[in-house]
């Protein structure tokens, strides 16, 4: 049934909607007065521009509509009152109010140019402009992970300083008549490989390793534990705290003295330590749901020890590179407020739905953290929002194999995870007919090779993953005869 909500709170969300398209106002105006009386200081000015007056008294007016909608859209949404939200909130308020303060006392202190109080008046515009843009940047954060900013500027950085060295040497050996050989390009960028591109032969399975063990296969073996543990924060284009794993060289690079995967140091490589932590501590991943079983953490142990190749598989870059178009719209009033109205509804078990991005009308809904589980009933009350949902996962749902019927409804889905569930042959059946669907998780289902086989007939499946499926070696392999473009994941050497 869907929450019946009451007309007030129908506007307040609508209220709470307004947030992404005003916030940028009073962050702009806010900061371009404060570099205006920068400048006027320097000239030494009597007293504030009209220009930089006029700018405080619409960023003030505006900061306050920002920070209204800001806390509706925080409470409407459902989301917990992390650090970043509770900073974000709190200087974003504190912002408003210093610029409400600033335009009235400009307007006192412009009307007496002679008063000393210029000075004091410029010194607090430029505090709140760096108040305006810390707020901006924790807005950031939340939605595209910490360090969305930051972490970009440190690799500008670094490249540059990289580049710099690079071309200083180079020169010192043209100086000294040093031959230079030719670099070879160590960066798997074309292991990423495009969804036009022929598929690659995978490796032969008795390769060994020098110290005597199989290879681990990159694709076959890590992509699957990454999918199933990490991708929910740390892959799929998100990159919470800034860690993306959904991107091979962006693992294997040095960022600020730290390595995610340090090739052939285990000790170094934060994702191997924070998966072996405790569950007691703040840094263990994966920070909910279940844990890394000991032989996965033994399988990137080896992987990394190994050397931590892509091998001859498909870069989980694809996952990430490879982002589909989407198109995008203005939703309408009734449109949004029945997005939020099912929104309370499903956050009342646990799911989470939320857009792909700040004013997207592209939503994805999260079951994999809901306790308990749900089932095959909850999923059906998503149905009023299937014109909206691009992303589904009912990953460690308590959903049956006969949720199928229900599923085929979301005819705008492209991407679904089934992983850790009792899913199996009938609901592949029922998705081998949707018209959009490009990735499917099968990790740990009932699936086997009749359903398998079934999904050769979904025209726009690009991505399959069946590790410790019920499905064979045989199975996988007529499906890769039969639809050699989709990056199957299976786990099998």
């Amino acid at each position: 049934m869907i929450l019946a909500i009451s007309s007030l709170d129908a506007w307040l969300t609508f209220v709470g909607t307004l947030h992404p398209a005003v916030l940028h106002f009073p962050i702009a105006l806010g900061i371009v007065a404060a570099i205006v009386e920068l400048w006027g200081a320097v000239r030494r000015d009597a007293g504030p521009s009209s220009f930089a007056l006029t700018a405080v008294w619409f960023a003030a007016i505006v900061a306050v509509v920002t920070a209204t909608s800001g806390w509706f859209n925080a409470e409407f949404l459902n989301r917990s009152l992390s650090l970043n939200l509770f900073l974000h909130r709190w200087i974003g308020i504190a912002a408003a109010v210093l610029l409400m303060a600033l335009a009235i006392s400009g307007s006192i202190i412009r009307a007496r140019p002679k008063t000393s109080l210029s000075g004091a008046w410029r010194m607090v515009l430029l505090a709140t402009a760096g108040a305006l843009g810390f707020t901006g940047h924790l807005g950031g954060s939340m939605v595209y992970g910490d360090g969305y900013i930051t972490d970009a500027l440190w690799t500008a950085i670094d490249q540059t300083e990289k580049s710099q060295r690079d071309a200083a040497a180079n020169a010192a050996k043209v100086q000294l008549g040093i031959a230079q050989t030719p670099q070879i390009a160590t960066e798997v960028s074309s292991t990423a490989v495009s969804e036009t591109a022929a598929p690659t032969p995978a490796p032969t399975p008795a390769v060994l390793s020098a110290g005597g063990k199989a290879t681990v296969d990159f694709g076959k073996q890590i992509v699957p534990i990454l999918s199933a543990n990490c991708y929910e924060c740390h892959g799929n284009g998100k990159s919470k705290g800034g860690v993306r794993l959904d991107d091979w060289k962006w693992m294997t690079t040095e960022r600020k003295g730290e390595w995610a995967v340090k090739p052939g140091d285990p000790a170094a490589s934060l994702l191997l330590r924070n998966i072996e932590l405790p569950v007691s501590d703040d840094s263990a991943m994966p920070p909910d749901g279940d844990r890394v079983s000991p032989a996965d953490v033994a399988l990137i142990r080896e992987w990394i020890v190994q050397g931590a190749s892509a091998g001859n598989g498909i870069s989980p870059g694809a996952v990430s590179d490879n982002r589909w178009t989407l198109p995008e719209r203005s939703l309408t009033p009734d449109e949004l407020t029945r997005i939020q109205a099912q929104t309370l509804a499903m956050a009342k078990f646990g799911v989470t739905v939320q857009p792909l991005a700040q004013g997207s009308s592209n939503y994805e809904a999260n079951a994999s953290l809901a306790a308990p589980p749900i089932g095959d009933a909850q999923v059906d009350k998503l149905v009023s929002l299937a014109d909206f949902l691009v992303v589904l996962n009912l990953a460690n749902s308590a959903i049956s194999d006969l949720v199928g019927s229900i599923i085929v409804q979301f005819q705008s889905l492209r991407v679904i995870r089934l992983d850790h569930t009792q899913a199996g042959d009938q609901v592949a059946a029922q998705l081998a007919g949707m018209p959009k669907l490009e990735s499917i998780n099968f990790v740990a289902t009932k699936l086997t090779d009749s359903g398998l086989a079934s999904l050769t007939k979904l025209k726009s499946l690009r991505r399959l993953y069946i590790w410790s499926s019920q499905t064979t070696p045989e199975g996988s392999k007529q499906f890769r005869l039969a639809r050699p473009d989709v990056q199957l994941i299976d786990g099998q050497e």
